[in-house]
C-alpha cells in the first residue's frame, strides 16, 4: 500500500533527518575534541630552531652561543601559556559538541516515536 504523505509526517521526517545530523555530528567532533585532550598536536619545529631561530637563515659562519637563561624562562613561560590556552579551547569544543549530541538526541528520539505512531494509527485504519 502507498504510503501516505502529509505535512506533518513530512515535518518530523526532516526533523529527524536534521537532528540524526546535529547528532553524529557531535558526536565525530566529542571524539575530535577528546583526543586532542588527551592526545594534543605538537608542533613540528624542531627544538634546535626553537631556542636559536638565527641559525635557519643562511650565514657563512653561523656565529651564535646559547640563549640567556632569562630569554629561555620567557620562551617556556609562553609556550606554557599557549599550551593551556589550547587545551581550554579543546575542552571548550568538547563541551561544545556534547551539547549537540545531548540536545539533538532527546529530539530525534520524540520525533521518531512520533512517527512510529502516527504509522500504527494509519495501519490500524487501514485494517478497520
Amino acid at each position: 500500500m502507498a504510503k501516505a504523505w502529509s505535512i506533518k509526517n513530512l515535518y518530523y521526517y526532516l526533523v529527524c533527518l536534521v537532528t540524526l545530523f546535529m547528532f553524529v555530528g557531535g558526536a565525530i567532533s566529542s571524539v575530535n575534541s577528546a583526543m586532542q585532550i588527551i592526545l594534543p598536536e605538537k608542533p613540528n619545529i624542531p627544538i634546535f630552531y626553537t631556542y636559536y631561530p638565527d641559525y635557519r637563515e643562511e650565514y657563512e659562519q653561523p656565529v651564535f652561543g646559547p640563549p640567556p637563561l632569562e630569554e629561555l624562562e620567557e620562551r617556556r613561560a609562553e609556550q606554557e601559556s599557549m599550551q593551556g590556552y589550547y587545551r581550554g579551547y579543546s575542552v571548550r569544543q568538547l563541551l561544545n559538541s556534547m551539547a549537540f549530541v545531548i540536545i539533538a538526541g532527546p529530539i530525534y528520539i520524540y520525533h521518531w516515536r512520533r512517527i512510529e505512531l502516527s504509522e500504527e494509527k494509519r495501519c490500524d485504519n487501514d485494517e478497520n
